[in-house]
């Protein structure tokens, strides 16, 4: 018989499989160079290995929300897991650089049904006050599992060859989906400031049947998730762009060796992240308690600042100067994960949830990084590699600013959820009831 797990047990079952989603995610930029002489391949051809991953992630999110908000979530985020981690193995079985594409097609299709329900999932064993401390640690697998992948791809590749790495990468995940089929999950918005228990079943697997019309409805009547979204879209595209397309920078413009470009860049994701997605997280809650703002101001002025450190990474050609900046520049970016995601969960009805994080997901990605290494990767063929990176970069302000345009909204949107409750109260700006 399934069981709710404990707090503690899903938030670290869940955290470590996520840390193997972006293990799996990021093997292809730390082996990118051997991947393309291996299959005599262009750069924007190398774009496509992320970008092919990403569209279907993108596209397959909002379905995966709309299932999320009616079925049980932890079978459906093991099903997924299962998924990607076949493909994953399969991938160092491709003859063909087309069938490598169609391997990482199948994988942005299986993570899109884990990465989507499970900020709900965990959004039900917390409250509201706790969500951007736990959603941190969530996170926090990001940079660790990016810094992973990174260092496996480049350092494997280059020793064993680069369809070792995606060995290596696929059995672990496979095992750990077999964990998420045996739980149950939580209560539905139990945890809510209404306490709405009449919004599941008993068993909490099952939401009211909304239809999608009216729960879209109640996401665009609440500004500050459109400001949010917009936000993550931006940093995603240059994140994503930067992400797949670093390890191969360092190679080629300053002239590192691929394994240890893979390793410093995949260590300084590592630490750098880990620290930004933590504190971030830590401080971001503690700032929305001060001020309803607090995680637009913290996120919107770590993403402005994050602009000179930047062009130090990228402009320099010192390592004692463009390493430092490269750590700086990336744990301002992490930052603002945690405060970001809990500030969508904070307004979003725990009936729509699901379906909130599933459009975000599909518009981050499909119009983030499912375009940009792609976009980095055409630029490269032309101009070579350092100008279209110092201009994806530069987006992050833009990403910045509009986090600071949106502190209104959410200040209208988290009181309206503070005067009667987010499952109850009437969408701000007149929207359906949520």
């Amino acid at each position: 018989m399934r069981k709710v797990p404990t707090a503690r047990t899903a938030l670290g079952i869940l955290t470590g499989i996520n840390l193997l989603n972006y293990v799996d995610r990021y093997i292809p930029a730390g082996a990118l160079p051997l991947i393309l002489a291996s299959f005599g391949a262009s750069d924007s051809q190398g774009g496509l290995l992320q970008s092919l991953f990403m569209l279907p992630y993108a596209l397959i999110s909002p379905l995966v929300g709309n299932l999320g908000d009616r079925r049980p979530r932890f079978p459906l985020a093991g099903l997924g897991v299962l998924v990607w981690s076949l493909a994953t193995f399969g991938s160092g079985l491709a003859p063909t650089f087309g069938a490598l594409l169609v391997a990482r097609v199948v994988i942005g299709v299986g993570e899109a049904s884990y990465t989507v329900v499970t900020p709900s999932l965990l959004g039900d064993y917390y409250p509201s006050e706790r969500r951007g401390r736990v959603l941190a640690v969530f996170y926090a697998a990001i940079p660790v599992g990016s810094a992973i992948g990174f260092v496996v791809g480049s350092a494997v590749g280059t020793h064993l060859g680069w369809r070792w790495a995606f060995y290596l990468a696929g059995v672990p995940g496979a095992i750990l989906a077999l964990a998420l089929f045996l739980f149950r999950d939580p209560p539905r918005g139990a945890l809510d400031p209404d306490h709405a228990s009449d919004h599941a079943t008993a068993g909490g697997n099952l939401a009211p049947a909304l239809p999608f019309s009216t729960a879209l409805r109640m996401l665009v009547a609440r500004p500050s998730y459109l400001f949010n979204v917009a936000a993550q879209t931006v940093y995603t595209f240059a994140m994503g762009g930067l992400a797949a397309w670093m390890p191969t920078f360092f190679f080629r413009e300053r002239g590192l060796p691929l394994a240890e470009a893979g390793i410093v860049f995949g260590g300084i994701v590592c630490l750098s992240g880990f620290i930004g997605t933590l504190v971030g997280g830590q401080l971001g809650d503690r700032l929305a308690v001060r001020a309803p703002t607090g995680a637009f101001l913290f996120s919107g002025v770590a993403l402005v600042l994050s602009l000179p450190f930047s062009m130090l990474a990228i402009l320099m050609r010192s390592p004692a100067i463009f390493w430092p900046g490269m750590f700086m520049t990336l744990m301002l970016l992490f930052l603002n994960t945690g405060p970001l995601n809990a500030a969508m969960a904070n307004v979003l009805p725990a009936t729509v949830r699901s379906r909130g994080f599933g459009l975000s997901t599909m518009s981050i990605h499909l119009l983030g990084d499912a375009l940009s290494p792609v976009l980095i990767g055409l630029a490269s063929d032309r101009w070579g590699l350092e100008l279209p990176i110092l201009f994806t970069a530069m987006l992050l302000v833009l990403s910045g600013l509009l986090l600071l345009a949106g502190r209104p909204a959410l200040r209208r949107d988290l009181a309206a959820v503070a005067a009667v409750g987010p499952a109850l109260a009437p969408a701000p700006g007149g929207g359906a009831p949520a």
